[in-house]
């Protein structure tokens, strides 16, 4: 049965026939930010799935924890700089002010950090006070943070595949029956064999799997953003040796619509979200290329989170849990503790990856969390 032709599809069709297939970063490039693509035209982009944010406060709670110690690492400067890119409809950005805003005349020291602290979220299309990300270079260079949660995976990704141990391409093309569909070449760019050519050799025949190529790109603009400070990278992904497995012999492409997942970028074009998991040996090794260095080993978010002192938030609930006798307080309390145990759950969110990266800036201990409720 044809797919339903979207504005998004009808762009992607029209340039295929006028130049040829595509590569699959391009058909993404199109589908999720292009005039019709999901992130500029959809009004309720991004709720196709549940963020960390949107579980549970508690994480901008923590998050708030996590950047009060940066600022202490960093000698507690006046002035210190939040970055949030992919910041969507803002919701990480208000946990954060309300944890340090709450955490106000526990001491002077936070007292300070909450006076020095300005926040900047930023998105491909603002809502509330998230800014649009072209505004971003009238920042200047800062001393703070970089934080991205959930944004790398939403990058643009080439597809590849291996054919008699060598990689080729999957382009996007038209059939012979008029609809999308993957055509193998030659890779349109010798890093997409730099990535993951000597894995090639152990993959099996037909195995197929995403290379995002847009994270040197970020990676450089963060080098001419961040003059002292930190890169905080929360997203789910391995490490490249895990990440291109055998196991994983159909890739990691995933597509969300109504809270519904699916595996076929063809359909809807423009209207699912697509997200594929990122490669942290990538990450690692493109922050190192402009100069920021590993200040924490990669970290699950699951570790990174119970290091903050999420138990604490657990244990108050279940304490609360124990002496709650009405119904509706204890249906209240039992959904908030599953909320936070999602957060850890190693079988989802728990699982993500946490990479830190600081640029004149020491290691930060992330146990003793400054924001305990």
């Amino acid at each position: 049965m044809p797919e339903e032709s979207t504005p998004a599809r009808q762009i992607i069709e029209a340039e295929i026939r006028a130049k040829g297939p595509i590569t699959f970063a391009r058909f993404m490039e199109i589908a999720l930010y292009g005039e019709h693509g999901y992130y500029t035209a959809l009004v309720n982009a991004g709720v196709d799935y549940a963020t960390s944010p949107q579980m549970h406060p508690a994480f901008g709670s923590l998050i708030a924890g996590y950047l009060f110690k940066a600022w202490q690492a960093l000698g507690e400067p006046a002035t210190f700089d939040v970055v949030e890119l992919g910041a969507g409809d803002g919701g990480l950005a208000l946990d954060v002010l309300d944890a340090v805003e709450s955490g106000q005349s526990v001491s002077d020291q936070v007292d300070r950090f909450g006076e020095a602290l300005r926040y900047h979220a930023f998105d491909l299309r603002p809502r509330g006070s998230v800014r649009r990300i072209d505004e971003l270079s009238e920042l200047g260079s800062i001393v703070g943070c970089v934080i991205s949660n959930e944004l790398l995976d939403a990058f643009p990704a080439h597809i590849f595949t291996v054919r008699g141990g060598e990689v080729l391409e999957c382009f996007v093309g038209i059939g012979g029956d008029s609809e999308l569909a993957f055509v193998e070449g030659d890779v349109s760019s010798n890093e997409i064999v730099n990535r993951v050519g000597e894995y090639a050799s152990v993959l099996p025949e037909g195995y197929r799997g995403e290379v995002n190529l847009d994270i040197e790109t970020w990676a450089n603009s963060l080098a001419g953003l961040l003059k002292s400070g930190y890169v905080l990278t929360i997203d789910y992904g391995y490490e490249r040796d895990t990440l291109y497995h055998p196991v994983r012999r159909e890739g990691s492409l995933r597509c969300y619509r109504d809270h519904v997942l699916g595996q076929n970028p063809f359909r809807d074009v423009g209207l699912q979200d697509m997200t594929a998991h990122v490669d942290f040996t990538a990450v690692r090794e493109e922050l190192r290329e402009v100069g920021l260095r590993e200040v924490s080993p990669l970290l699950t978010q699951r570790d990174f989170l119970f290091g903050l002192g999420i138990g604490d938030y657990i244990r108050q609930v279940r304490r609360e849990l124990v002496k709650s006798v009405a119904e509706i307080e204890v249906h209240g309390l039992t959904s908030e503790l599953r909320r936070l145990n999602s957060l850890v759950d190693s079988r989802g969110l728990g699982d993500f990856r946490v990479s830190q990266f600081g640029v004149n800036a020491p290691s930060i201990e992330i146990s003793d969390l400054e924001f305990a409720p």
